[in-house]
């Protein structure tokens, strides 16, 4: 915990002891001198702030001298406004727990097995040619060039399919993981090197940085990094079974690790997941 969750923490403390001590104090024992107080006493006005302050203030019956607003009421109020500030700081800096990353993960692989079949019958039911086999491209297939991106290179089917799963992916993602874990993920955040807080920050652009499909973070701060996961649909028959055998995707990961140290990179295929340097 840091020096200022401490303060932070203390201060609510004291605000709730405070309360708490206008409501169990007798109100003649608390109109008594106390050492602790300081200063000079000189009337009964000058008691009562000295003894509660701002916490306790509220109107005083002139002839009885209690308090007209109810205390336990009074004290209610406080100790809630503690336990909301408290949930406050619990939430704003919390990771998922096991069972959480385990539902996380289960979707992970839900949503990109879904994305792969639908997007494969979208493509051959909406315009697309058929596939040979009927169920996915062939390597013959996976590498016919399909359109012209915006600079006027060649897309091949791999990649257009990959890009069109992807997009249905994170849908199905934000559709499917409950309320209560979406300010714990982030879709393609992009992360560069910050010496300065030796760590990463958020960018846009840039050469160096990383990119991963999605990350698990702390509540609302996407580079508090808990885990990393990339997804992958392979094409071509050679990396179906593993995707980590595709060019690239082991200094892929590589880079990806080093973003956390609390859990392995992962990369989730329709085969499943795998985890960075595990076979």
């Amino acid at each position: 915990m840091s020096s200022h969750q401490q303060q932070f923490l203390l201060t609510v403390s004291a605000v709730a002891l405070l309360g708490l001590s206008c409501t169990t104090t007798p109100y003649a024992a608390r109109m008594q001198p106390q050492a602790a107080w300081g200063g000079r006493l000189t009337g009964p006005s000058n008691q009562l702030h000295q003894s509660c302050g701002a916490a306790c203030a509220a109107p005083v019956n002139a002839s009885t001298g209690e308090f007209l607003a109810p205390t336990a009421t009074r004290a209610g109020q406080v100790l809630q406004k503690v336990a909301e500030a408290l949930q406050g700081l619990n939430t704003l800096e919390r990771a998922l727990s096991g069972a959480e990353l385990d539902l996380v993960e289960a979707t992970l692989k839900a949503c990109v097995a879904q994305a792969h079949a639908d997007v494969n019958a979208d493509w051959q039911r909406n315009g697309g040619s058929r596939f040979e086999n009927g169920q996915f491209p062939n390597d013959a297939e996976c590498m016919k060039t399909v359109k012209l991106n915006a600079a006027k290179e060649e897309v091949s089917l791999a990649q257009e399919l990959g890009r069109l799963k992807h997009a249905a992916a994170f849908a199905c993602l934000k559709n499917r993981l409950p309320p209560n874990l979406r300010e714990n993920f982030t879709i393609e955040p992009r992360y560069k090197p910050d010496p300065e807080v030796n760590g990463v920050v958020l960018t846009n652009k840039g050469l160096d940085t990383l990119n991963p499909d999605f990350v698990v973070h702390g509540t609302r701060n996407a580079t508090d990094v808990q885990c990393v996961y990339e997804l992958k649909f392979p094409c071509l028959s050679a990396h179906k079974p593993d995707p980590r055998t595709s060019p690239g995707v082991d200094a892929q990961l590589k880079g990806y690790q080093k973003l956390t140290n609390r859990c392995p990179a992962a990369l989730i295929s329709p085969a499943g997941l795998f985890q960075f340097g595990i076979l």
